[in-house]
């Protein structure tokens, strides 16, 4: 028998569906690993991962350890709630508008440093590709997600608190 309550939308509609579904779930799961993995590392041991930057940072001055250590945790913040989205659908659009962003602001200000001080390192200058194929891919999920309507999820859950 043929099922004739939906009609054939066609595999053009199927596919961009599961981009739509698809592109959210892995901004947030990439977007959200890097800043969480480098965030804490760098929280925890920012002498160390600057180094492996190609950057030297004086151990002893305190000032800038916790300077390193306070942006980092900011990092590290992001990512845990973009890892908290993969699974509360009401915190998607917020992680991916956060996710947008951090990644875009990062961007920008290593823009600025070109600009005002010179090319950094080669390291660097692959950390700025890859935060600037994240921009577009946490952007471009925001906008899918918004498609699917995280407006319908926030008010399906204000209606359900409502009636309890």
């Amino acid at each position: 028998m043929e099922n004739k309550s939906k009609p054939d939308q066609g595999v053009g509609f199927r596919m961009a569906n599961v981009l739509v579904r698809f592109l959210p779930l892995l901004a947030l799961c990439v977007g959200g690993t890097i800043l969480a993995v480098f965030g804490s590392w760098r929280v925890v041991s920012p002498v160390s991962s600057m180094t492996l930057l190609g950057m030297t940072v004086d151990a002893t001055d305190i000032s800038l350890l916790n300077e390193l250590r306070g942006n980092h945790a900011l990092n590290m913040g992001f990512g845990l709630l973009a890892w908290l989205a993969l699974w509360r659908k009401d915190l998607r659009s917020q992680a991916l508008i956060g996710l947008t962003f951090c990644f875009g602001f990062y961007l920008t200000g290593r823009l600025v440093g070109v600009a005002m001080d010179g090319l950094p390192n080669a390291d660097i200058q692959s950390g700025m590709l890859t935060e600037a194929f994240l921009v577009t891919l946490s952007g471009l999920a925001f906008l899918a997600n918004s498609k699917t309507g995280p407006s319908k999820c926030m008010l399906r859950s204000s209606i359900e608190m409502r009636h309890r």
